[in-house]
C-alpha cells in the first residue's frame, strides 16, 4: 500500500470519528477510528510505518480541532504504535487471536495514557470512570478492528504461511 492511500482512509476515519460515527452509537459510544487504524496497520504491515506516522499526525490534529490540551492524544497512539510493534514481533499476524490479544491490550495501553497525560493537564476525571467508559469502547471497537481486519489481511498477507507450501 502506498503512503498516499493510507493517508486517505486515515484522513477519512478522521473526519468520520466526531460527525456521522455519532449516527451510529450504540448505547452512546463509538468506536475509536484512529485507534483502530493505529493498530490494525501498525500490526498488519511489516517494515511500513503507516500506524505510527499517520496516528500521531492525526491525533495531533485531532487533539487541536477538539480537546481543550493538545497533545495526548497524538503521544498516546505512538506510545501504543511502538508497543504493537513490538507485541508483533512475537505474535502471528495471520492469527486473528493474536489481533485480538494485541489489540486489547493496545486499547488499554491508549486509554490509561490517554487518561493519565490528561490528568496531569488538570483533567478531573477518574481513572474508574474512564475504566468504565473504556471497556464499551473497546467491545465496539473489536467488532470494528475485527471487520478491518478481515478485509485487510488478504492484501496485506498474500500468500499465507503453509508448512507444504516453500
Amino acid at each position: 500500500m502506498r503512503y498516499w492511500k493510507a493517508g486517505v482512509i486515515f484522513l477519512i476515519a478522521f473526519l468520520i470519528q466526531p460527525s456521522f460515527l455519532n449516527l451510529i452509537n450504540i448505547a452512546g459510544y463509538t468506536p475509536n477510528l484512529l485507534l483502530c487504524l493505529t493498530v490494525i496497520f501498525t500490526f498488519l504491515y511489516d517494515g511500513e510505518y503507516y500506524g505510527p506516522v499517520f496516528g500521531t499526525v492525526l491525533g495531533l490534529a485531532y487533539d487541536i480541532c477538539y480537546s481543550y490540551v493538545i497533545g495526548p492524544t497524538a503521544i498516546a497512539l505512538l506510545i501504543v504504535s511502538a508497543l504493537v510493534l513490538l507485541l508483533r514481533s512475537f505474535a502471528n499476524v495471520e492469527n486473528i487471536i493474536s489481533m485480538w490479544v494485541v489489540s486489547v491490550l493496545a486499547f488499554l495501553s491508549y486509554y490509561l495514557i490517554n487518561w493519565g497525560l490528561f490528568k496531569i493537564a488538570g483533567s478531573p476525571a477518574g481513572l474508574l470512570y474512564v475504566l468504565s467508559y473504556s471497556i464499551w469502547v473497546i467491545c465496539y471497537s473489536m467488532v470494528v478492528i475485527t471487520v478491518m481486519y478481515l478485509f485487510m489481511i488478504k492484501k496485506t498477507e498474500r500468500y499465507h504461511k503453509d508448512r507444504y507450501f516453500k
